[in-house]
């Protein structure tokens, strides 16, 4: 059943397909920059980088749901370039063209002994991460793309260590895979587990390897030991599991019901299971084909022609039970069991809000499946090698093209009104020059900031309702309430606790925003604005905003 080693063809250099992908993919990003702007999105993690860089502490001087890495990134680039927007989208485009590169490096390393041109088929597989890679759905700074683009550091550098073991090579691994849960806890939890799995039976089908996962795992515990020992002294460890565990938890939870898509793809690949072995090997061939085609369109079509997450649960199930199968037949490995990790790690994304919402940056890891995929298909089927190759290629051009729609229709941004009526604008506040958006909401936005920055001293304190605009990022100004995002999975406060809070902290300022360029205005919105607002004084309608003066 062993596939030969497949003879090479002549290709282009690697570095030259790689450079290629990494300036589509980030000239990509740039372009969805100057046309898209998620406010409420882009809002949360830079007014909360912004407290950071003005000396504030996570879960010790203000509540933090998430784990810290993306906002401790963000508030070094205000510290080091102040703030300006396109530094955001400077970085966006780094880390998306960084990840395109990743994924096909993991691509090509999965079919060099499958394939005759390994690298044009991973460059084939890769090009659907032009539009859809890891800050191409949703373009603007974020933990999900960059705990993607770690993941993607991860896995490759366990491929290479585990491949070509020496003690510091699988050290260095072991330590980068501890950075991820402090990028996104679920992510990195998920990510931790599916790693050690997959090392753990690497080791134990392959003795020789043991020293090489010896070395992996003091290398992330010593590198997770000193990162403790940081949030220890600066922190205090509860502090930190008590906002990033519990509350997380409290807020969000892990439920069966965000993975229900897999549910059908899962069933069939128990079904085949117990029926391929007793058929035919034409017949296990079709009848494999067709399941899988199935749960595709099953999955694919079950919502809108464009939804491309539907390619997601599918195909990571067909490359587990393939990687699975193969296992029995011959000595597992790291590399074998690579799609164990994938979707491991994709089912920790998947737990923040389900496929629809949370799949927007893991197409990599889709794109990384897809090749095990057509690399397990070529060693089941070695009497066809170019059945599998096809069939790849062909759903990689699928995929191309129902990921653009999907991007280019700004499905998955449907909770704003980011395909708002009129032309585009662009910001005229001089921090946020490249901030871009249709509709009235940047121009709301400008005014609201020049009224702000004209009219409320820089030692008066002020809160933007709901917390829909980046406006302490924008204004260089320290936020005097705990919260910048008043939404229940962020705040832990009632609103008379705001209340309160605002009393103590002398809060002077309340910016209640009409308009939103969200389609649902906040559960917490309404009361929270009767809260602060309650011996206010309405002094002026500056555009879409109310402006309060408290007493």
């Amino acid at each position: 059943m062993r596939a030969p080693r497949a003879s090479r063809a002549p290709s282009a250099p690697p570095f030259v397909i790689a450079a290629a992908l990494f300036v589509a993919s980030a000239a990509f990003t740039i372009w969805r920059n100057s046309e898209v702007g998620v406010l409420v999105d882009i809002a949360y993690p830079l007014n909360t980088a912004t407290r950071i860089a003005a000396g504030e502490v996570p879960y010790k001087d203000f509540p933090l749901a998430q784990a810290p890495l993306e906002f401790l990134i963000q508030a070094a680039l205000i510290k080091l370039f102040g703030p300006q927007f396109v530094v955001q989208i400077a970085y966006a485009a780094i880390v998306g063209g960084a990840s395109i590169v990743l994924a096909f490096v993991i691509v090509r390393r999965l079919l060099r002994d499958a394939v005759r041109a390994p690298g044009l088929l991973a460059a084939s597989l890769c090009l659907p991460l032009v539009p859809l890679g890891v800050y191409a759905v949703y373009p603007h700074p974020f933990y999900d793309p960059d705990a993607c683009a770690l993941a993607l550091a991860v896995l490759l550098s366990g491929l290479v260590a585990l491949a070509a073991p020496t003690p510091a090579r699988c050290a260095l691994a072991g330590a980068l895979l501890s950075i991820v849960p402090f990028m996104k806890q679920n992510v990195g939890g998920a990510l931790v587990a599916s790693m050690a799995v997959a090392i753990a039976v690497d080791a134990f089908a392959r003795p020789g390897t043991l020293r090489a996962a010896r070395w992996y795992a003091i290398g992330f515990g010593a590198a997770l030991a000193l990162i403790a020992l940081a949030v220890q002294f600066v922190i205090g460890i509860p502090n930190y599991v008590r906002w990033t565990v519990g509350f997380a938890l409290e807020a969000r939870g892990v439920t069966g019901e965000r993975l229900q898509e897999f549910v059908v793809p899962s069933l069939l690949a128990v079904v085949l299971a117990v029926l391929l072995p007793r058929l035919a090997p034409t017949a296990r061939l079709i009848v494999a084909s067709a399941a899988f085609l199935a749960a595709l369109a099953f999955t694919v079509l079950s919502r809108a022609l464009i939804f491309a997450p539907g390619f997601i649960p599918p195909v990571l199930v067909a490359s587990v039970a393939l990687a699975l199968f193969r296992s029995r037949r011959e000595r597992p490995s790291f590399a074998l069991l690579l799609p164990v990790v994938v979707a491991g790690t994709a089912i920790g994304f998947l737990q923040s809000n389900g496929l629809s919402s949370s799949s927007f940056a893991i197409f990599p890891l889709l794109v990384i499946a897809l090749a095990a995929v057509v690399r397990d298909v070529t060693w089941a089927v070695p009497a066809r090698p170019g059945l599998a190759v096809a069939t790849g290629g062909a759903l990689a051009g699928l995929l191309l093209v129902l990921g653009s729609i999907y991007t280019l229709t700004n499905t998955r941004l449907a909770f704003v009104d980011v395909n708002a009526v009129g032309a585009l604008s662009h910001s005229t506040f001089p921090t946020l020059a490249g901030l871009s958006a249709r509709g009235p909401y940047l121009a709301d936005l400008d005014e609201i900031l020049v009224w702000t920055r004209d009219h409320v001293g820089v030692d008066e304190g002020f809160v933007f309702l709901p917390g829909e605009g980046p406006a302490f990022y924008a204004l260089g100004r320290r936020p005097v309430l705990p919260s910048v995002y008043f939404f229940d999975v962020a705040t832990p406060y009632t609103p008379d606790e705001l209340a309160r809070i605002a009393d103590e902290r002398g809060l002077r300022w309340v910016f209640v925003k009409d308009r939103l360029q969200l389609v649902e205005e906040p559960p917490l919105t309404g009361a929270i604005v009767r809260a602060l607002t309650a011996r206010a004084t309405l002094v002026a309608t500056v555009g879409a905003y109310r402006v309060y003066r408290r007493d």
